[in-house]
C-alpha cells in the first residue's frame, strides 16, 4: 500500500493526462471481446508466480514476501 504522504505518488497523482492517439475499430473489437473473457483465478497466477521464484531461485523470497502480506504460499501444482 502506497501512504497518502509519499511525495512521487502524490507528484503522479497531480501529473496532467493526456491520451491523443486514435483507437481503431480494429482495438474496440478487440477489447469488447476481452471483457466477457473468463479471468484468470488468483490461485493459478500465484502459483505460477511461485513456480517461476523456485525456478530462478527465490522461493524463500517469495514465500517471505507472501507471509508479510499475510496469505500463505502457494502449494506446487
Amino acid at each position: 500500500m502506497i501512504p497518502e504522504n509519499d511525495p512521487v505518488w502524490q507528484a503522479v497523482l497531480r501529473a496532467p493526462t493526456r491520451y491523443d492517439e486514435e483507437i481503431s475499430d480494429e482495438e474496440r473489437a478487440a477489447v469488447a471481446a476481452d471483457a466477457n473473457a473468463p479471468g484468470i483465478p488468483g490461485e493459478v497466477v500465484t502459483a505460477e508466480i511461485r513456480r517461476r521464484a523456485e525456478a530462478e531461485g527465490a522461493l524463500a523470497e517469495y514465500e517471505e514476501i507472501m507471509r508479510a502480506h499475510g496469505r500463505a504460499p502457494s502449494r506446487p501444482r
